[in-house]
């Protein structure tokens, strides 16, 4: 069961990282220009890059399963940073994504 924690706080803090950093990227071009937004955005993208290594999978099972946690926490995020409250059909894939990472990645074999 630690095992599992372990690595579900790795997965959201590497998404944390991503989508953080991809912010600020996103910020620096769209929205303010100010190139230290780009440099500390692509300092944070490189980090989530390292920490996905942390998982004790192989690459295609990591970020497979990766894809399913970056969705649920784009939406947290979508909610946290930018107030837009996910609708019904964004939660309920949201559960589907999440049902299918726990299968793919969790499941005993």
């Amino acid at each position: 069961m630690i095992e599992v924690a372990t690595s579900l706080g790795i997965f959201f803090f590497s998404a944390l990282l991503e989508i953080g950093g991809g912010y600020l990227v996103w910020k620096w071009l769209r929205i303010d220009k100010r190139k230290i937004f780009g440099v500390i955005g692509g300092l944070i993208l490189f980090s989530y890059g390292i920490v996905m290594t942390l998982q004790p999978a192989e690459f295609g099972k990591v970020y497979a399963t990766y894809g399913g946690i970056f969705v649920v926490s784009s939406i947290i995020w979508g909610y946290w940073v930018d107030k837009k409250k996910p609708d019904k059909p964004e939660i309920i894939g949201s559960v589907v994504v999440l049902i299918g990472v726990a299968v793919m990645f969790y499941f005993p074999r």
